[in-house]
């Protein structure tokens, strides 16, 4: 019998698993540089200063809670959107990761600390996990459902369903079943501070809030300061989606002239037909001397002073290609008078045989000068008495507070827990 010629080896089919394997190994290992990268840098920017924080950035893998991208913008310093409303309104996002840097930073937890988390996605509660340890415990609630189910899918795909309590209701009540928290960290923005997170607040806890501050948003943490009393700053410029439920935002934005708009706290009465007929007049500038070098970064300084000792206060926010107003980019201080028929509002112009420095000024529309002279006043005074100083103290109350026994400054009126904005001297 003669047997056949022998044929071409038959090439074997690779083994699948093998192949899998494979991939997800080298998508760990490239994941593991993209986070090493990002986490060098936010170091080298300051966003993050402790060992600590760093050492879990880099045992959090962040593309397990940014999933629907390519692996590298996982690893983006910006932030993520995960839902919108019919109009494209921002409704949940996974924060930037130089913001979730810094909140951490003044938040600080230690191992073995309980920790609660307000307004949930999953990246942070999984970093939260990694700084309290098993020896902690970390709860996170979120009014919106799909939010929720959206972080636990993420933490189961990241191994830490058990690690996090994920609940859905409303955050601006707590969990008050496993309270008191050592630390309370609110990752939405918030328009008051809510006594029931003071209340469920441990001694010597310290509680992170993205604030808005006369329709500013500012990043502040407080601590304990004797009985009913708490205070504190921070005062880094921050957005966050807003809350839902109770402890919704009340800012308010209104169209005045053609590419302007002014943004006002809710409380904050506002007759804006005679507001824009005061803007549509032809602005007069008014120069204070208070120069500045650009590297200073002393406009949101300036803003929340502004925002501290003026009575009629909004952020102007103009279009240059279509308004004439000279409002500074970004939004600038507004003022008015009992009637709005006259406006001034914060502007800057660039020193003479300088490339960096400028100089704050107002221009006023309208008839009466004594507003403007006001706020150029109040220029030289923050200049003269609080410019290079740490800035100003938050202090908060226990619903109820005698006013009388609250600190001299700023009262913002809103609902919750009193709040109290002071600029020591000293």
């Amino acid at each position: 019998m003669t047997l056949p010629a022998k044929g071409p080896p038959v090439p074997k089919l690779p083994d699948m698993k093998t192949v899998s394997d494979r991939d997800v190994t080298e998508q760990t290992v490239e994941a593991a540089a993209l986070n090493n990268h990002l986490v060098s840098q936010l170091e080298q920017s300051g966003r993050i200063t402790s060992p600590e924080i760093a050492a879990a950035f880099r045992a959090t893998p962040r593309h397990l809670f940014v999933q629907d991208v390519e692996l590298a913008q996982a690893y983006r310093d910006d932030y993520h959107p995960t839902d919108r409303d019919g109009d494209g309104r921002l409704l949940s996002s996974v924060s930037a990761p130089w913001l979730v840097a810094q909140m951490l930073e003044y938040l600080r937890p230690q191992p073995g600390n309980s920790v609660l988390e307000i307004g949930s996605g999953g990246y942070n509660a999984a970093l939260l996990h990694q700084l309290v340890g098993d020896a902690g415990a970390v709860t996170s609630i979120d009014i919106d459902p799909a939010v929720t189910s959206r972080a636990s899918r993420c933490l189961q795909t990241a191994g830490l369903e058990d690690a996090v309590r994920v609940l859905t209701g409303d955050g601006a009540h707590g969990v008050p079943d496993a309270a008191p928290y050592d630390r309370i960290e609110v990752t939405v923005q918030a328009a008051a501070i809510e006594q029931t997170w003071l209340d469920q607040l441990a001694p010597g806890g310290v509680l992170v809030v993205p604030l808005r501050v006369r329709g500013l948003g500012r990043l502040v943490a407080l601590t304990p300061d004797g009985e009913g009393h708490w205070s504190g700053g921070g005062w880094l410029p921050c957005g966050f989606v807003a809350m839902r439920g109770e402890a919704a935002s009340s800012t308010q934005m209104h169209a005045l002239t053609p590419g302007a708009r002014v943004r006002v706290d809710g409380s904050q009465q506002l007759d804006t037909e005679a507001l824009t007929k005061a803007l549509d007049t032809t602005g007069t500038p008014r120069w204070s001397g208070v120069e500045v070098s650009t590297s200073e970064g002393t406009r949101p300084v300036v803003d929340l002073w502004c925002a501290s000792v003026l009575d009629a206060y909004g952020t102007l926010l103009t279009d240059p290609q279509t308004s004439a107003l000279r409002a500074l980019p970004g939004g600038t201080p507004l003022t008015w008078n009992a009637d709005a028929t006259t406006a001034t509002y914060v502007t800057m112009r660039p020193v003479p045989g300088h490339t960096d420095r400028y100089e704050y000024g107002v221009v006023l529309h309208g008839e009466d000068a004594s507003l403007a002279d006001a706020l150029v006043e109040s220029l030289r005074e923050w200049n003269r008495d609080h410019r290079g100083r740490p800035g100003p103290v938050l202090h908060v109350y226990s619903e109820g507070t005698d006013p009388a026994a609250m600190a001299p400054g700023r009262a913002l009126e809103r609902p919750g827990a009193p709040l109290v904005l002071t600029w020591p001297k000293d």
